[in-house]
């Protein structure tokens, strides 16, 4: 890529430097080659103009031969000022000797000082001879003054001629040059851009062959290989790009196997209760009290069931965009209190306390804020201490929004980065009772697209003395 650039910026800078040479060497061709050559031929004109008062008596001469004389005496001030060349100190003489010097034809240099001091000396006689520098007794043109004055006009003119072809010789010497240059230019680049892609590839193949393999490799066996790739460039920036998204992929595999051993575990649980229940229930039909038992055992059972599935549907349904959302004036204290209800019965070594504050109703999908509640009180009851209770306060006292907050104390087998527990299958490690609920990992990624769908926020935080807080701010 710097190569290139390099080549790309001389090019440019090249491209400049000959249009603006191209540019100097037009604007001089056209003013101090071809000017003077167009402005010889009108000397000749006046020259010519002569020719018809060599038969007129002095006193037409006098007044006829005043314009032809002043357009030459016009000329040739002008043509010794700006375009002697022999004698000019003007750069583009100074140019246009040098192109001669080149050319070996330095000798018309002396030609054409000579042919315009003899116009000047002529057109100096005739101005005396005709009048024109003061009275004479009888103005005359004489032929001989009239034909060496057009001789020495001619010779200048082609001594001019000349010059254009010279400085035209030069001038296309110097194009020449220039696009010798750039054809040189960019066939070394040409060649410079080979060699450096060719020195690029036996640079860079190995190390892309290597991510090749390493990306077929995983996706082939799921294999999570680290690519040794270290530098600055941009292909090491791509490898420790592949080796954390590797990582995190291979992570998310391990945290959905876990999850998936945790949720089968957890559907295993209480089917086999259910079953064995039902048996017992079967069996003792005549008992009313073990009966009465045994279905109790597995109404909560289903319920905890129920849960686990609604909240597997829901998930992805939410991963896919898909979750349905229907509001309507919702009481969130009517819903929490149901919701704590059906959760003592599965999770009676924990008490948990209500306290409301205001009216909470607003305008919400109740199934979803019921789920998202269940979800918020399982994942505290995972991490809370042994029987320690867990405290749910509703805060109704705004009128614009309804907090819920859920405080328990634990947590110690949690993450450092709680944000890590709303991912997808973040399983929370829980050594409780058998028939006790624990997080399977998507309850809280499940408050999240709920809260998302409500414009409500949630966020998790942890507080002095190990004390866990969820909290959930819905608007009404």
């Amino acid at each position: 890529m710097l190569s290139q650039l390099i080549l790309a910026a001389l090019g440019i800078t090249m491209s400049i430097v000959a249009l603006k040479r191209l540019a100097i060497e037009t604007a001089y061709l056209r003013h101090y080659v071809f000017q003077p050559f167009v402005v010889i031929s009108s000397g000749i004109e006046s020259s010519n103009a002569l020719y018809p008062l060599l038969a007129r008596p002095p006193s037409d001469v006098s007044v006829e031969v005043r314009e032809p004389m002043v357009r030459l005496r016009s000329f040739i001030d002008r043509y010794q000022r700006e375009w002697l060349t022999a004698t000019s100190t003007l750069p583009e003489a100074i140019h246009l000797r040098a192109a001669l010097a080149r050319a070996g034809e330095l000798v018309l240099l002396e030609e054409e000082r000579e042919a315009a001091d003899t116009i000047a000396a002529v057109v100096m006689h005739l101005e005396r001879t005709t009048g024109l520098m003061g009275p004479t007794p009888a103005p005359h043109v004489r032929r001989a003054d009239v034909e060496h004055l057009s001789d020495a006009l001619v010779k200048l003119h082609r001594i001019n001629l000349r010059y254009m072809e010279v400085a035209y010789d030069a001038f296309d010497h110097i194009r020449r040059r220039i696009l010798l240059v750039f054809m040189a230019v960019g066939l070394g680049g040409v060649t410079a851009a080979s060699l450096f892609g060719l020195a690029v590839r036996r640079a860079i193949a190995p190390r892309i062959h290597r991510m090749v393999t390493a990306v077929q490799r995983f996706r082939e066996r799921g294999v999570y290989e680290p690519l040794g790739d270290r530098g600055d460039d941009e292909l090491a920036v791509l490898a420790h790009t592949l080796n954390t998204s590797f990582k995190a992929i291979a992570e998310r595999d391990k945290d959905r196997d876990r999850f998936l051993a945790v949720a089968a575990h957890e559907l295993k649980t209480p089917l086999t209760t259910m079953k064995g229940f039902s048996q017992v229930a079967l069996t003792h039909r005549n008992d009313t009290a073990i009966r009465e038992r045994a279905l109790t055992i597995i109404d909560r059972q289903a319920t905890r069931l129920g849960r686990l599935v609604q909240d597997l549907l829901w998930s992805a349904r939410i991963s896919g965009g898909e979750l349905p959302f229907k509001p309507e004036a919702i009481d969130v204290e009517e819903l929490a209190r149901r919701v704590i209800g059906e959760l003592e019965l599965v999770a009676r070594d924990h008490s948990i306390r209500l306290v409301p504050r205001g009216d909470a109703h607003l305008l919400g999908d109740p199934a979803l804020v019921e789920q998202a509640l269940w979800s918020l009180l399982v994942q505290a009851v995972s991490v809370a201490l042994e029987r320690d209770p867990v405290l749910v306060t509703i805060d109704a006292g705004s009128a614009a929004r309804v907090l819920i907050t859920i405080e328990v104390r634990g947590g110690k087998d949690l993450p450092e980065d709680l944000e890590k527990l709303l991912e997808p299958f973040a399983v929370v490690a829980f050594e409780g009772r058998r028939d006790q609920p624990r997080s399977t990992g998507i309850g809280l990624h499940l408050v999240q697209g709920i809260a998302r769908l409500h414009g409500a926020r949630f966020w998790i935080e942890r507080r002095a003395g190990d004390l866990m807080v969820f909290s959930l701010e819905l608007r009404r």
